[in-house]
């Protein structure tokens, strides 16, 4: 038959070829070039049939019996993204090197098919267009080469000149030299000059207002000034710095802008290279067109772009410090020096001191002990506070409305009010006050006295101890105690583990082991892989609370139209509350947007507020150590410099500092505006704007439990916690801070965090949430707003989960395994590490069985188990049967047991050891990708040493083998399973780079076994000659994989409940392995598989002593020693035969 008339054909028509017919066709397969198919076109049996064979080959066995809409929607979404997304493109290139020349006809046909297709304003009408345009605009968007450049955008602001040591030395030098020209300035003085007048004018014109007296109000004009002119230069030297290295940070933006372009149209070159190569190897092209890979280029500056998109939203976030240095200082000092009360309460704070000085030298002159070198505590306490508790200058401070920031001291507040007491109050209390301790409060004559200067480190420290200063700041507002409280606590612990390593130093006494293994974790997680992934933790937890913020919104909104009958009050500030939780989404966005300036103001705060910066700097994302500090390493030691500079360097590069520096940013400087919103009625903006600093302990607490929740790094060993949960959690870390232990259970923050993350975002938490409301009510208490939160997050999470159920209904109706998402054209990811999104998907499938009566699998309770964490607990937690194997090669006799204590050992220790490369595994990836080295190694197979350099050398072996060629200390041999024929291998080493897990085409068994819901790994055989599992599991597969098609497509297991299916499933795997067992046994597959086999058998006969005392008679009988694995034909014969002797020996001797 002509082809010409086979291409009319249509499987709608009823002509069905002939398998001859069809031979012809896949022989003689061309297409008219002048041909403009549309997507139905492909629907028609010519263009379908050569589109499902090449899909069955490429995304697997699903496609067998999948209907035409399927096969050709999933193939043309598969082609655009091959077209258009590097990571697509290098699955191809993948797909294609691995590829026999038959699949490569198959390619080459589905290819040139696709070539043909009309572009999508050609395809389809309006909805058609519009489905193309979004393919490609999602190709483009979810294609990660398209950020690298984003890097270089931060990267660039910050170095300014560059990332080379010359480059920063010659920004140091120029900024330098701007602020030495302006001191050097008779402008800066003049200016200097006159801001000290006006800053000298404002205080005096205050202190006027609070009722001081023209006397009182001229001295503090005199003292602002002169510490304004004294200060002034140097701050006006300071702005001329900082005009200065704005000046080149804009220079390094443009810079960073073409280096972003530059990089991204590398990624798109490469990208088109490597599609064209795709083509040309499958045969669907003829010629490399570099006229196609320029115009590529052109499109590849898709961060480029971006970046400029956020220079155009620069100052969004409204969060840009526009304030000159010298206005700053003036404010600071016109608020720290102006009076904190009016004239009659200044007049009322000397009798409050005074009395409070009397009772106390009252108490001495009856024989109280105290010493002269520094102020009693005792005194600074009751003046404070008074003798109760409940008075001195806190009380005063409470009547008169006065709130005092947290950085307030109590040297602040006693200068303060001694400076305009009335000089007759003040002379009868420096009489008191010196009677006794031989101290004068504040300015006898000319000299400018502050108590800072009295008090020793001897008393500070007594002065901390007792932190009468919270005790104040409680008194003046009780609505904060608690989150006062849990701040303290919160900054302390990082505080005390520094004070640690600061004893452990004076000591000579460095923890080395707990540093270096401190180094193996944040070497672990140094990987372009742990960033992204970290990153999409991040946005589901922001997400996250975006809702519960909304939900909250919405509650807080019904009510106040609740509260509109009852108390008008009420309801406004209900109506607030929700206002400022909708309003925050914007703030949000605008913060997104403009990431430098927010990460910028961010920055800022935290170098004002060095305390906050330490809790939120101790860890990175994970919870992992990011600090040296606690471990009592000399900071000078040469070592310690080059390990740090090493660890530091392998987590900026990978990323891993700059997206835990981004996404902390952008959490924490939202969570700080909300509550700023929340309790103060006013924005984060306005806030720092404020000449009084309004940011109390309760909004950065909030902000700070908001924030390391949102990258899975909380303290929860804090003295905030409850106890019981402290305790659990301290053991934790603990556990992973021990020296070896810690390989273990390596992210113990990060386990926490997993299962507190559950707990608070699902229905667990019911029980607490509704037990706080009821003891709430029941004593009558006003609500707190974490209270609406908490509910929030539940809802949220219960929400979600009802969502992750009918996701799952439709992943079981595809066959998909627990953790398989179709992200489209065909292609799964395995969703396993993208917590807390596996949960849901692991908890939404369990829920779906138990609502369809079904019995849930040891093997989805174990994952659960896994997913929140109690899992982490149990990986090796053979560690058991590691000291147990350690002991097997001191005592053990058996050399074939010892001999796999010490592998076993050798294993453990690889892959510690591996831990320190793992920096270089995106390298080792891409080199292994180009030279097709990366196969899948079987470890199994290495014995002694070599067991060591092989799991030792996992992040490092294609990079090696590209210098040494391939060896057994490295390379190792291959693996094989029982589910797929061939070569194992990642389908797409380059998506792994980025955190993403693309999976192979599944076989017919790994979608029997994925609608059993059972484990894959579970088929392949696993015995005590490991020689003999790979040779097993190579023949097995195709025989299974025969009879699992077979079983897809029978009526009964489609239908068959899921216990129904994991029984058939198990008798198809049981008789095929009973088949290939008699097969190998028969010696009808060769000699060596035989061999095995009767190894296998022998490994296994008997009991394990009477296999001990076998080995021994033939060592002493015939000189026969070694491994049952190693042995030949009559060395095996002769083995099965002493153990036959000893059995009948044993059993005669039980019979008498």
């Amino acid at each position: 038959m002509d082809y010409r008339e086979l291409l009319k054909w249509d499987k709608e028509s009823g002509f069905v070829p002939t398998p001859d017919e069809q031979e012809q066709m896949d022989d003689d397969f061309v297409i008219d070039k002048g041909l403009t198919l549309k997507k139905d076109d492909l629907k028609k049996y010519q263009y379908l049939n050569p589109i499902r064979e090449y899909m069955i080959e490429r995304k697997g066995i699903d496609y067998e019996n999948a209907d035409a809409d399927e096969v050709v929607e999933d193939f043309v979404d598969h082609m655009r993204y091959f077209n258009a997304n590097t990571v697509s493109t290098a699955g191809e290139v993948r797909f294609i090197s691995k590829a026999d020349q038959k699949r490569k006809d198959k390619a080459r046909k589905a290819y040139q098919i696709y070539d043909q297709l009309g572009n999508v304003f050609v395809n389809d009408g309006v909805m058609g267009a519009v489905g193309g345009v979004k393919d490609y605009v999602f190709a483009a968007a979810t294609d990660p080469t398209n950020y690298l450049g984003l890097v270089t955008g931060g990267v660039g602001r910050a170095s300014a000149a560059g990332v080379s040591l010359t480059g920063k030395q010659a920004v140091k030098a120029a900024v330098r030299e701007a602020g030495r020209e302006a001191l050097r300035s008779g402008a800066t003085g003049a200016a200097a000059k006159e801001a000290a007048q006006k800053a000298g004018v404002e205080a005096a014109r205050r202190a006027v207002q609070q009722g001081m007296s023209s006397k009182q109000a001229g001295r503090l004009y005199n003292d602002v000034a002169e510490r304004v002119s004294k200060e002034g230069r140097r701050a006006l030297a300071k702005d001329a710095m900082r005009k200065k290295q704005n000046e080149l940070f804009e220079t390094a933006a443009t810079r960073s802008l073409k280096q972003t372009i530059a990089l991204d149209a590398g990624a798109a070159v490469l990208q088109d290279v490597m599609a064209q190569n795709v083509m040309l190897e499958a045969g669907a092209q003829e010629s490399y067109s570099a006229l196609q890979t320029g115009f590529s280029s052109l499109l590849g500056g898709v961060a480029g772009a971006a970046q400029l998109g956020f220079g155009k939203f620069r100052g969004a976030s409204g969060l840009k410090d526009t304030g000159e240095e010298i206005e700053r200082l003036s404010n600071n000092v016109i608020k720290e020096m102006s009076p904190i009360f009016k004239a009659d309460e200044a007049k009322q704070a000397g009798k409050i001191m005074l009395q409070e000085i009397e009772a106390w030298n009252a108490k001495v002159e009856k024989g109280g002990a105290f010493t002269q070198d520094a102020m009693p505590a005792d005194l600074i306490k009751n003046i404070m506070l008074g003798e109760d508790g409940k008075g001195g200058l806190a009380k005063l401070f409470k009547d008169s409305g006065y709130k005092l920031s947290r950085e307030k001291h109590i040297s602040d507040v006693m200068t303060n009010v001694a400076r305009f007491m009335p000089e007759e109050e003040l002379a009868r209390v420096n009489k008191e006050m010196q009677k006794y301790t031989g101290i004068q409060i504040g300015e006898l004559t000319s000299d400018k006295t502050a108590l800072s200067d009295l008090l020793s480190k001897k008393i500070n420290e007594a002065g901390k101890t007792l932190n009468v200063m919270s005790q104040v700041r409680k008194t003046l507002d009780s609505g904060i105690v608690a989150s006062s409280d849990k701040l303290a606590r919160t900054l302390d612990e990082v505080e005390a583990k520094e004070a640690i390593g600061k004893e452990l130093r004076k000591a000579d006494r460095s923890d080395t082991l707990r540093y270096g293994q401190s180094v193996w974790k944040r070497l672990l997680v140094s990987s372009p892989a742990t960033t992204a992934v970290n990153v999409a933790g991040f946005t589901q937890f922001y997400v996250g609370q975006t809702m519960a913020d909304l939900f909250n919104s919405t509650a807080l909104m019904a009510k106040g139209l609740g509260q509109l009958a009852v108390n008008r009050e009420s309801a406004a500030e209900s109506f607030r509350q929700a206002r400022a939780l909708t309003m925050i989404q914007g703030q949000k966005m605008r913060n997104l947007l403009d990431p430098y300036t927010t990460h910028d103001a961010y920055m800022s705060f935290l170098n004002k507020n060095k305390d906050v910066r330490k809790t939120l700097f101790e860890t990175m994302a994970g919870g992992v150590e990011a600090t040296a500090d606690r471990y009592g390493i000399d900071p000078d030691n040469p070592l310690f410099k080059n390990v740090e500079a090493m660890a530091t360097a392998a987590s900026q590069i990978t990323g891993v500092r700059i997206q835990d520096s981004f996404t902390k940013s952008q959490m924490f400087m939202t969570e700080l505006d909300k509550y700023l919103r929340l309790d103060r009625g006013t924005t984060l903006k306005e806030a720092l704007l404020m000449e009084e600093n309004i940011i109390d302990e309760r909004t950065l607490q909030a902000a700070l439990d908001g924030t390391l929740k949102s990258v899975f790094a909380k303290d929860y060993t804090s003295k905030e916690q409850p106890e019981l949960l402290r305790t659990t959690a301290k053991f934790v870390e603990t556990l992973s801070n021990t020296p070896v232990l810690g390989t273990i259970l390596p992210f113990g923050r990060f386990f926490n965090n997993v299962v507190a993350t559950t707990y608070q975002w699902s229905f667990l938490s019911a029980p607490e949430v509704f037990g706080k409301f009821v003891k709430r009510v029941a004593k009558q208490e006003g609500a707190d707003f974490t209270e609406g939160e908490a509910f929030a997050r539940m809802a949220i999470g219960t929400t979600a989960l009802s969502l992750a159920m009918d996701f799952d209904k439709e992943r079981r109706e595809k066959g998909l395994g627990v953790y398989d998402v179709d992200v489209g054209g065909g292609t799964i990811i395995d969703a396993k590490n993208t917590f807390p999104f596996s949960v849901f998907l692991a908890a939404g499938r369990i829920m779906n069985m138990k609502r369809n009566g079904e019995e849930v699998p040891p093997e989805l309770l174990q994952e659960i188990g896994t997913q929140i964490g109690v899992g982490q607990l149990a990986r090796d937690a053979q560690f058991g049967n590691d000291i147990n194997n350690l002991l097997d090669i001191f005592i053990n006799s058996d050399g074939a047991s010892r001999g796999a204590s010490i592998d076993a050992l050798y294993k453990v220790t690889g892959n510690f050891a591996a831990g320190f490369t793992r920096p270089l595994d995106a390298i080792n990836k891409t080199v292994g990708f180009a030279m097709g080295t990366d196969g899948a190694k079987d470890v199994r197979q290495a014995e002694g040493a070599n067991v060591f350099t092989q799991t030792a050398t996992k992040y490092v072996d294609n990079i090696l083998e590209a210098f040494i060629d391939k060896t057994d200390t490295i390379t190792g041999e291959e693996l094989n399973v029982a589910t797929r024929q061939g070569q194992v291998y990642d389908p797409n080493p380059f998506a792994r780079i980025f955190g993403i897990t693309v999976k192979p085409g599944r076989t017919a068994t790994e979608k029997a076994y994925s609608m059993s819901e059972m484990f894959p790994w579970t088929a392949s055989e696993r015995t005590k000659i490991p020689a003999y599992d790979k040779a097993f599991n190579g023949i097995i597969a195709p025989v299974l994989e025969e009879q699992t098609r077979v079983l897809l497509n029978t009526p009964e297991f489609k239908d068959a409940s899921l216990t129904g299916k994991r029984k058939m499933l198990k008798v198809v795997l049981a008789d095929a392995k009973k088949f290939v067992r008699s097969e190998m046994e028969s010696g009808y597959l060769g000699e060596e598989p035989e061999r095995l086999r009767l190894a296998a058998k022998a490994s296994i006969k008997g009991s394990k002593e009477i296999r001990k005392e076998a080995l021994k008679l033939m060592k002493d009988q015939y000189g026969i020693d070694g491994e049952v694995r190693d042995f030949n034909y009559n060395e095996l014969d002769i083995f099965m035969e002493y153990i036959e002797y000893l059995e009948d020996i044993y059993e005669e001797a039980s019979n008498i």
